[in-house]
C-alpha cells in the first residue's frame, strides 16, 4: 500500500526522488527494524503497520514542508529516528509516512561550555569520537552507539552509570522546535 499519488508527487518535489520510497520491500525493512529491540519479531510485527512510504528529509524546513503537505493531503506520519525501539517510532495506521530523521546529522560541540547540540538524525558513536578527541566521553545509553542521541536521551536511555549521573532525559539542557504559519 501507498500514499496517494497528488501527496506522493508533493513530497517528491520537498526531497527529491533519491530520498522518498513506497517500495513494499524497503517500507517492510523500516516496519522490521535495525534489529533493534525485537528485532521485528514481537510487538513490532504484531502491533505496527508497514509504512505507506518513507521519505529522508535533510533540513527541518523540509521537515516543516514534508508536515505541510501531510496536513493538505491528509497522510498520517511518524518521525523516525534510528528505529532502535520500534513500538514508539513505527507506524500505526495504514499508509502513514515514516519521516526517516537520519540526514538530519549535524551536531556542535560547545568547548567552553562541555554541550553538545544535535540534530534529530544524531546518532552517539560520533558524538563519542568528538568528545574523546576533546579530553571527554558521553555517557551511551542504552541504545548503544547506533542509536539516536536524542530519541534515545526521551526514551530509555538508561545506561550502566545513571545511578551516578542522573536519568537519561535529566541530561538534556534544553530543545527547541520551529514552527511557522502557513
Amino acid at each position: 500500500m501507498s500514499i496517494k499519488k497528488e501527496a506522493y508527487n508533493a513530497l517528491e518535489s520537498v526531497v527529491g526522488s533519491k530520498y522518498l520510497t513506497d517500495d513494499p520491500a524497503i517500507c517492510e525493512g523500516y516496519r522490521s527494524g535495525p534489529g533493534g529491540y525485537e528485532s521485528g519479531l514481537g510487538y513490532e510485527r504484531v502491533m505496527t503497520k508497514i509504512p505507506g512510504a518513507v521519505i529522508l528529509p535533510k533540513t527541518t524546513e523540509e521537515v516543516q514542508r514534508i508536515v505541510k503537505i501531510c496536513n493538505r493531503y491528509k497522510v498520517p506520519y511518524v518521525p523516525y529516528s534510528t528505529g532502535f525501539y520500534g513500538p514508539r517510532s513505527h507506524c500505526h495506521v495504514e499508509n502513514e509516512l515514516l519521516v526517516d530523521l537520519k540526514r538530519l546529522n549535524h551536531f556542535e560541540i560547545d568547548e567552553k561550555h562541555f554541550y553538545v547540540v544535535v540534530g534529530s538524525g544524531v546518532i552517539y558513536s560520533p558524538i563519542q569520537q568528538e568528545a574523546m578527541n576533546k579530553g571527554a566521553y558521553v555517557v551511551i545509553g542504552g541504545g548503544g552507539a547506533q542509536a539516536s542521541a536524542i530519541a534515545n536521551l526521551i526514551g530509555d536511555g538508561w545506561s550502566p552509570l545513571s545511578h551516578r549521573i542522573g536519568l537519561p532525559h535529566r541530561r538534556i539542557l534544553g530543545t527547541r522546535a520551529r514552527f511557522t504559519r502557513w
